[in-house]
């Protein structure tokens, strides 16, 4: 798996890995959602209507997770 750190240059992958957690890509007939996650960790879902703006709030979402310490269960 590729580390990807910048949104706004994206490979057409539907997998990615930024620090540590798996974001696995997914698109439906109106947005794009984003399946985030440590290895052996429940994904949180998140979603927007484009890739890029989706990967975007999955790398902040990580970036907000290990600034706080916190690990979502």
């Amino acid at each position: 798996m590729a580390t990807m750190t910048d949104p706004h240059h994206l490979p057409k992958t539907n997998l990615a890995e930024h620090r540590g957690y798996q974001i696995r890509l997914s698109q439906s007939s109106l947005e794009w959602i984003a399946f985030v996650a440590r290895p052996k960790q429940r994904p949180t879902v998140i979603m927007a209507p484009e890739r890029q703006a989706v990967l975007a709030k999955a790398y902040e979402w990580v970036d907000l997770q290990l600034a706080s310490g916190q690990t979502p269960e």
